[in-house]
């Protein structure tokens, strides 16, 4: 539904050029009509300016409800004689610029991304709609935050569902185009925006789009997906470029811990040396008097994140017997805490 509504919307800005020049021939004429135009021409004309607006519509649609003023000054006639023909253009360009709005889905598309993208100030720009892609998109999408995705046309083919679905929400729009070019970056708006993740299947093509974005923008801040790490490493340290994230440098730490330890969530690595940091669920099943969340997180050095759902819980708050956790922490502060309160 939304998307005929943007249908309606995107005919109503295609024919704004039209419709104000339309309104403005209307003002124009009915201010000459009223001016030179007497009732001596016609005893049906009364003077009133309804008659008037009344007559340059009619002008305008090649008919006369008044008679032509044959004694009057040249201005007046001037416009008997042109306007039905400056009607026929107008209406003419009209209908044109509206069937192609109305009747053709593709213009529209991408038409109205094009304007919604234009209209984007300090939002995201997404790269790619493969897998990793369509998570990040739902997760923009969850948080409310104004996106702009940048995919092939092609896409339209195999995910059909994920393309309309976006189209459906006003707080993103779509560019169907090459990333790798400045114009399609300048149309998803590139020098307004805070942020460009490049997630597409290839490290050069995404290391590419992210440095043309920095040559628009120098304040974008770059995020890229890398298979490699060690170009991952590279880009960061050589090129401007604020990170490049390796997803199998990040599996691997979480394939890992999860063999020996059960609801591990995700794996962290910190940036400062190789200390890995894990989030997990637990549920502490042992029987034990309450324990403030700061005393716990000093003495087993964690971040308790929530209990039992509650997020950022305060150093005051107190964990029961029967909490569940969501914590980050080293395997080893894990492990002890699984033993300590879950057994």
């Amino acid at each position: 539904m939304r998307i005929f509504l943007r249908s309606f919307l995107l005919s109503l800005y295609r024919l704004r050029i039209i419709i104000f020049l339309f309104l403005g021939t209307i003002i124009c004429g009915t201010i000459i009509f009223q001016l030179f135009y007497h009732p001596s021409f016609d005893p049906q004309f009364s003077g009133d300016i309804i008659d008037s607006i009344f007559a340059i519509l009619s002008l305008l649609l090649s008919m006369e409800i008044f008679d032509f003023p044959h004694d009057g000054e040249l201005i007046i006639k001037l416009l008997y004689v042109i306007y039905p023909f400056l009607g026929l253009i107008i209406i003419g360009f009209g209908f044109i610029e509206l069937g192609m709005a109305v009747f053709t889905f593709r213009y529209r598309i991408h038409a109205w991304n094009e304007w919604l993208a234009k209209s984007m100030k300090d939002h995201t720009i997404l790269i790619g709609l493969g897998n990793v892609g369509t998570r990040i998109v739902h997760e923009l999408k969850e948080d409310g935050i104004p996106t702009t995705v940048i995919t092939k046309e092609d896409v339209m083919k195999t995910k059909t569902e994920l393309v309309e679905e976006l189209l459906e929400d006003p707080n993103i729009a779509v560019v169907f185009g090459d990333a790798t070019q400045i114009s399609v970056l300048k149309q998803a708006n590139v020098t307004t925006a805070r942020a460009l993740l490049s997630v597409a299947n290839d490290d050069l093509v995404n290391f590419k789009i992210a440095t043309k974005a920095k040559a628009v923008n120098r304040h974008i801040r770059t995020v890229i997906r890398s298979f490699d790490r060690d170009f991952a490493q590279k880009v960061t340290d050589l090129f401007d470029i604020d990170a490049a994230i390796s997803t199998s440098a990040i599996a691997a730490p979480a394939f890992v811990a999860t063999s020996f330890e059960d609801g591990i969530i995700q794996t962290l690595k910190s940036k400062k040396g190789d200390t890995e940091f894990h989030l997990v669920e637990l549920e502490l099943s042992s029987q034990f008097d309450p324990i403030k969340v700061g005393f716990l997180e000093e003495e087993y050095e964690i971040t308790i994140v929530a209990i039992n759902g509650m997020a950022h819980p305060d150093s005051d708050d107190e964990v029961e017997s029967g909490s569940k956790l969501l914590l980050l922490g080293e395997i080893h502060a894990i492990r002890t805490i699984k033993a300590r309160f879950c057994t």
